[in-house]
Protein backbone atom coordinates (compact mmCIF):
# COMPACT_ATOMS: atom_id res chain seq x y z
CA UNK A 1 0.00 0.00 0.00
CA UNK A 2 1.28 3.42 -0.77
CA UNK A 3 1.09 5.65 2.25
CA UNK A 4 -0.78 8.92 1.91
CA UNK A 5 -1.24 10.58 5.29
CA UNK A 6 -0.58 10.38 8.96
CA UNK A 7 -2.47 11.52 12.00
CA UNK A 8 -0.53 12.84 14.95
CA UNK A 9 -0.64 10.99 18.25
CA UNK A 10 -2.27 12.90 21.11
CA UNK A 11 0.16 13.44 23.92
CA UNK A 12 3.13 12.30 21.80
CA UNK A 13 4.05 14.99 19.27
CA UNK A 14 6.96 12.92 17.93
CA UNK A 15 4.88 9.93 16.78
CA UNK A 16 1.89 8.96 14.64
CA UNK A 17 -1.54 7.71 15.70
CA UNK A 18 -2.48 6.19 12.35
CA UNK A 19 -1.48 5.98 8.70
CA UNK A 20 -4.12 6.55 6.03
CA UNK A 21 -3.41 4.28 3.08
CA UNK A 22 -3.92 4.48 -0.66
CA UNK A 23 -3.45 1.91 -3.41
CA UNK A 24 -2.52 2.66 -7.00
CA UNK A 25 -5.16 1.34 -9.44
CA UNK A 26 -4.20 2.39 -12.94
CA UNK A 27 -3.86 6.17 -12.75
CA UNK A 28 -6.05 6.41 -9.64
CA UNK A 29 -4.94 6.46 -6.03
CA UNK A 30 -7.72 4.76 -4.06
CA UNK A 31 -8.24 5.07 -0.30
CA UNK A 32 -7.81 1.69 1.42
CA UNK A 33 -8.45 2.62 5.05
CA UNK A 34 -6.00 3.16 7.87
CA UNK A 35 -3.59 1.28 10.07
CA UNK A 36 -3.08 2.37 13.67
CA UNK A 37 -1.31 -0.55 15.29
CA UNK A 38 1.81 -2.64 14.86
CA UNK A 39 4.50 -0.21 15.94
CA UNK A 40 6.30 0.72 19.14
CA UNK A 41 6.75 4.30 20.36
CA UNK A 42 10.29 4.26 18.88
CA UNK A 43 9.09 3.01 15.47
CA UNK A 44 6.24 5.54 15.57
CA UNK A 45 8.80 8.34 15.95
CA UNK A 46 10.90 6.91 13.09
CA UNK A 47 7.84 6.81 10.82
CA UNK A 48 7.05 10.41 11.70
CA UNK A 49 10.61 11.57 10.95
CA UNK A 50 10.53 9.90 7.52
CA UNK A 51 7.11 11.21 6.58
CA UNK A 52 7.77 14.74 7.81
CA UNK A 53 10.23 15.04 4.88
CA UNK A 54 7.46 14.58 2.28
CA UNK A 55 4.52 16.57 3.68
CA UNK A 56 2.02 17.72 1.05
CA UNK A 57 -0.47 20.61 1.32
CA UNK A 58 -3.32 18.36 0.16
CA UNK A 59 -4.38 14.77 -0.35
CA UNK A 60 -3.20 12.95 -3.48
CA UNK A 61 -6.13 10.50 -3.37
CA UNK A 62 -8.30 10.43 -6.50
CA UNK A 63 -11.46 10.77 -4.40
CA UNK A 64 -11.20 13.13 -1.46
CA UNK A 65 -11.92 11.81 2.03
CA UNK A 66 -12.68 13.91 5.09
CA UNK A 67 -9.82 13.59 7.54
CA UNK A 68 -9.44 17.14 8.90
CA UNK A 69 -6.62 16.28 11.33
CA UNK A 70 -4.55 14.34 8.78
CA UNK A 71 -1.15 15.53 7.63
CA UNK A 72 -0.98 14.49 3.97
CA UNK A 73 2.26 13.30 2.37
CA UNK A 74 3.58 12.69 -1.12
CA UNK A 75 3.28 9.08 -2.36
CA UNK A 76 6.96 8.26 -1.94
CA UNK A 77 6.68 5.49 0.67
CA UNK A 78 5.18 2.01 0.64
CA UNK A 79 3.72 0.60 3.84
CA UNK A 80 3.88 -3.15 4.45
CA UNK A 81 0.54 -3.93 6.09
CA UNK A 82 -0.94 -7.23 7.19
CA UNK A 83 -4.76 -7.45 7.23
CA UNK A 84 -7.49 -10.04 7.72
CA UNK A 85 -9.85 -9.06 4.93
CA UNK A 86 -11.05 -6.32 2.62
CA UNK A 87 -14.57 -5.02 3.20
CA UNK A 88 -17.19 -4.70 0.47
CA UNK A 89 -16.32 -0.97 0.47
CA UNK A 90 -12.70 -1.82 -0.37
CA UNK A 91 -11.26 -0.97 3.05
CA UNK A 92 -8.74 -3.04 5.00
CA UNK A 93 -10.12 -4.93 7.99
CA UNK A 94 -8.00 -5.64 11.10
CA UNK A 95 -4.84 -4.09 9.66
CA UNK A 96 -1.43 -4.12 11.34
CA UNK A 97 1.71 -2.22 10.32
CA UNK A 98 4.80 -4.28 9.43
CA UNK A 99 7.18 -1.78 7.85
CA UNK A 100 7.78 1.30 5.71
CA UNK A 101 10.09 1.71 2.74
CA UNK A 102 10.74 4.19 -0.05
CA UNK A 103 9.26 3.43 -3.46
Amino acid sequence: MQHRALSRKKGDPTGVAALYLGKKEGKDLVYMGKVGTGWSRTVSSQIRKQLDTVVSPKSKLTRAIRKPKATWVEPTFVADVEYRDITSEGLLRASSFKGLSRK
